[in-house]
């Protein structure tokens, strides 16, 4: 009885500790959505590499928006978007994206979908809940209110690096993409660029 009574002890010290050590993690990261809070109204773009895949840096970290003035980069689709988020505390943000997919200038197709940010045991989680997909991204925050999204996933493909800052009434995103038969070990067919400007 002695033994399973100082097991017991001993399991809820570690638990204990285990807790402290991820709430002081996420202690570091309070607020982290906070700048995004409002909403926000602009168009997300996305280029495709007219060269195709070719060898160089594959799956570039270092990435800025003087990206977009390769030549070889042609606009292939332009969405409409509003974003709205409201923190509900230092580490969960919520929120509403609503998509305007447009084609030679002309409305297509309007998607709504939910979201959640969040700090879960020191680290970052955006999950968007679309009509037909829950897409998950890990995170990490780089400062200067600034966070990069990731996800990775082989079947089908869908690899996405993507930075986005909030500053001077702008949010503004640039990453890049994997899809269906690209190759990952080349440089990325596909990139984002976002400017939404704060409307309230």
């Amino acid at each position: 009885m002695k033994l399973f009574f100082f097991f017991c002890i001993n399991l809820i010290i570690i638990l204990s500790a285990c807790s402290g050590n991820n709430n002081e993690l996420n202690k570091n990261l309070a607020d982290v959505f906070k700048p995004l809070d409002g909403t926000w109204q602009g168009e997300f773009k996305v280029f495709v590499d007219e060269n195709g895949q070719h060898s160089g840096v594959a799956q570039p970290e270092e990435i800025d928006f003087d990206i977009l003035n390769q030549p070889s980069l042609k606009l292939q689709s332009v969405i409409k978007a509003t974003h709205i988020y409201n923190s509900v505390d230092s580490f969960r943000q919520e929120g509403e994206i609503i998509d305007i997919l447009t084609k030679d200038e002309e409305k297509v197709d309007t998607i709504k979908s939910k979201l959640v940010n969040e700090v879960k045991n020191g680290k970052l989680k955006c999950f968007v809940y679309k009509p037909n997909e829950t897409v998950i991204h890990e995170g990490k925050y780089l400062g200067n209110n600034t966070i990069v999204w990731q996800r990775s996933l082989s079947n089908p493909l869908k690899i996405e690096y993507f930075k986005e800052t909030v500053s001077g009434g702008h949010y503004k995103i640039i990453g890049w993409g994997y899809h269906g038969n690209d190759n990952p070990a080349l440089t990325p067919r596909y990139w984002f660029y976002a400017d939404y400007v704060k409307v309230e």
